[in-house]
C-alpha cells in the first residue's frame, strides 16, 4: 500500500507553498512495489531534485492539484485502476466528470484569488458530500473527478450523485456573491465500459450535453452522446468556415405602433444558409456558437451589417427610428462589449439612439450586478436596450426599476391565443401596467392572428412584431415592404382611426 501524505506548509527553493489544510491524508491502495500502477506513480518523481524537501514538494504537486489538494488526472487513473482491478465483479462504480463552467469569467471578474477560491470551495464540497471510499481528482483547470460505488439503475447511487451537484453553494468575494455553475456527467462501470480512459471520456462527454441543455441534474451517459457530440463539433467547424466564407446574412422583421400603424423600427436576425445543408436554424448553431468565440463573431458581424444597412436605408429615405440587434447574454458578459460597440457605431455614421440591443430576460436574472452594469456602460453611450423574451423568466420589480431600460418584448407564449384566455389576457396587461409604471415601451412579439392583434391593442401594448404584418426577411424585400406599408395597413384599421374591437368575455 502506497500512502501519500500532505507535507507541512513550507517553501523550498522550487517556490511553491503547500496549502494548509488543503488535503486529507490520502491512501492510493492496491498498489504493492511490484505493481505497474506504482511504477507509473513513482516515475512521476523527479531524481534529480537537490535535496529531500524539494523531492517531498515535487512528489506531493506531482500526485495532488496544488490548489484544491485533490488527486491530479494521473494520480486518479491509477487509482482508480487499482480499485477496479482487485475485484470488477463486485463492484459498480459511478465516474462522475464536473465542468466549473464560470471559472474564467470569475477569474476575469476577480483575478486569481476568486478563481482560487471558487476551485476550493467545489473541491471542499465534494469532501463533504462524497461517500468515504469514494476517489476525488481534479484534471485541467476547470474540471473534477469523482468515483464513487454506484449502479446505473441503483436509485439510491443516483440520489447520492445528484446530492453532489446540490452541494455546490455560493460563496462571497470581495462582498459579493459567486456561485459555482457546473455541468456534470456520469458513466458506469462495468455497464457503459471497464476502461477507465473509456469511462473518463464518456463522463467528459455526459458533462458536454450537461453544458449544452444548461442541465443541473447530473446527465448519464448514453451511447448516441458520441455522434451527438461530433455533430455539435462538425457544426461548429462549418460555421467558423461559414463566417469567413459569407455563408451568413441578416432578415429584418418590422416592430409596428399598434395605436397608429406606423413603422417603429426593425429586429435583424441572423441566418445561415450552408452551401451543402440549406438552412441552419439559429436554434441549432448559436447555442454552440455560445459555448466558443463565435458568438462574438456573430455579434460584431450583425452589428456592422445592420448599421450598414440601415445608413443606406437612410440614404434612400426609407429611413427607420431604430434598428434592433440581438446580444447573447455571453457577448454582455464579455469585459470590452460596451467598448466593442462604441468602436463598431464610430467606424458606421449612425447616430447611437438609432441602435438598440436585445437582451435576453435570462441575463438579468442570471446576473443581476452585470446586467445593471453594462446596461449603464451602453447607456453612456446613447445606445437603447430592450429586455427580450420577458415573462420567461422571473426578474424582479426591483431589479427592473434600477436598470435604465428603453423597451420590454412581451414573449410569443403569451401573445399565443391571447383573445381566447381571459388569464392571458389579465396577466399581458398587469405586464404592460407595470412597463408603464417602469416608463417602458411595450413590444408584443409573435403577433400571427388578427384576434391576437385587437386583443394586444385593447390592452394599450404600444408596438407589435410578429408574422400578421410581415415575416423576416432580406433587406431587398424588406425596403419594398416599407415602400408598400402606408397602403397595407389600412387593412389593419390603423389609418381610419377606429378603436380597437372589443373581446368578447370567455
Amino acid at each position: 500500500m502506497l500512502t501519500l501524505v500532505q507535507p507541512k506548509k513550507t517553501r523550498g527553493r522550487l517556490g511553491k507553498v503547500l496549502p494548509p489544510g488543503a488535503v486529507r491524508e490520502q491512501e492510493i491502495s492496491g498498489c504493492d512495489s511490484e505493481s505497474d500502477e506504482e511504477a507509473r506513480l513513482e516515475m512521476l518523481l523527479d531524481e534529480e531534485a537537490d535535496n529531500d524537501l524539494d523531492r517531498k514538494i515535487l512528489g506531493y504537486s506531482r500526485r495532488y492539484d496544488i490548489q484544491t489538494g485533490l488527486l491530479n488526472y494521473p494520480a486518479f487513473q491509477v487509482a482508480l485502476a487499482a480499485q477496479l482491478k482487485r475485484d470488477p465483479a463486485a463492484r459498480e462504480v459511478a465516474l462522475i466528470w464536473i465542468d466549473l463552467v464560470n471559472l474564467r469569467r470569475e477569474f476575469t471578474l476577480w483575478g486569481w484569488a476568486g478563481a482560487e477560491a471558487l476551485a476550493r470551495r467545489v473541491a471542499g464540497a465534494l469532501r463533504s458530500v462524497a461517500d468515504a471510499d469514494a476517489l476525488l481528482g481534479r484534471i485541467g483547470g476547470r474540471s473534477f473527478l469523482v468515483a464513487m460505488r454506484a449502479g446505473k439503475s441503483d436509485k439510491d447511487g443516483r440520489r447520492r450523485i445528484q446530492s453532489i451537484m446540490d452541494a455546490l453553494l455560493p460563496l462571497r468575494v470581495h462582498g459579493s456573491e459567486m456561485k459555482p455553475e457546473v455541468a456534470a456527467g456520469v458513466a458506469f462501470f462495468p455497464s457503459d465500459s471497464e476502461s477507465v480512459e473509456d469511462l473518463v471520456r464518456f463522463a467528459s462527454l455526459a458533462a458536454t450535453r450537461a453544458g449544452y441543455v444548461k442541465s443541473h441534474a447530473v446527465v448519464a451517459f448514453h451511447a448516441g452522446m458520441n455522434s451527438l457530440i461530433m455533430r455539435d463539433h462538425l457544426l461548429e467547424v462549418e460555421m467558423r468556415k461559414g463566417l469567413e466564407q459569407g455563408q451568413f446574412s441578416l432578415v429584418y422583421q418590422p416592430k409596428v405602433d399598434l395605436a397608429t400603424g406606423q413603422v417603429l423600427g426593425a429586429e435583424a436576425l441572423i441566418r445561415w444558409n450552408h452551401p451543402g445543408w440549406g438552412p441552419v436554424t439559429p436554434t441549432e448553431f448559436i447555442p454552440i456558437a455560445e459555448r466558443s468565440d463565435l458568438i462574438h463573431r456573430i455579434f460584431d458581424y450583425s452589428l456592422r451589417a445592420a448599421l450598414e444597412q440601415t445608413r443606406r436605408w437612410n440614404g434612400l429615405g426609407l429611413s427607420l427610428p431604430v434598428i434592433a440587434v440581438n446580444a447573447s447574454a455571453v457577448n454582455v458578459r464579455r469585459n470590452d462589449f460596451a467598448r466593442s460597440v462604441r468602436s463598431i457605431l464610430g467606424e458606421i455614421p449612425i447616430a447611437p439612439a438609432q441602435l438598440e440591443l436585445e437582451m435576453t430576460e435570462s441575463m438579468a436574472f442570471e446576473d443581476e450586478d452585470l446586467f445593471a452594469a453594462r446596461v449603464r456602460q451602453l447607456k453612456a453611450i446613447g445606445v437603447c436596450i430592450a429586455i427580450d423574451d420577458f415573462g420567461t423568466r422571473y426578474t424582479g420589480f426591483n431589479v427592473l426599476k434600477r436598470v435604465p431600460l428603453n423597451a420590454m418584448k412581451i414573449d410569443q407564449c403569451f401573445i399565443r391565443g391571447i383573445d381566447r384566455s381571459k388569464d392571458m389576457r389579465a396577466l399581458c396587461q398587469t405586464i404592460v401596467a407595470m412597463a408603464r409604471q417602469l416608463k417602458l415601451r411595450t413590444v408584443a412579439e409573435g403577433i400571427e392572428e388578427r384576434g391576437e392583434l385587437e386583443a394586444m391593442r385593447l390592452i394599450g401594448c404600444d408596438a407589435g412584431q410578429g408574422y400578421l404584418f410581415q415575416k423576416p426577411v432580406p433587406a431587398e424585400e424588406f425596403s419594398a415592404f416599407l415602400r408598400e406599408w402606408p397602403e397595407r395597413m389600412r387593412s389593419f384599421g390603423f389609418a381610419d382611426g377606429r378603436e380597437p374591437q372589443a373581446i368578447d368575455p370567455l
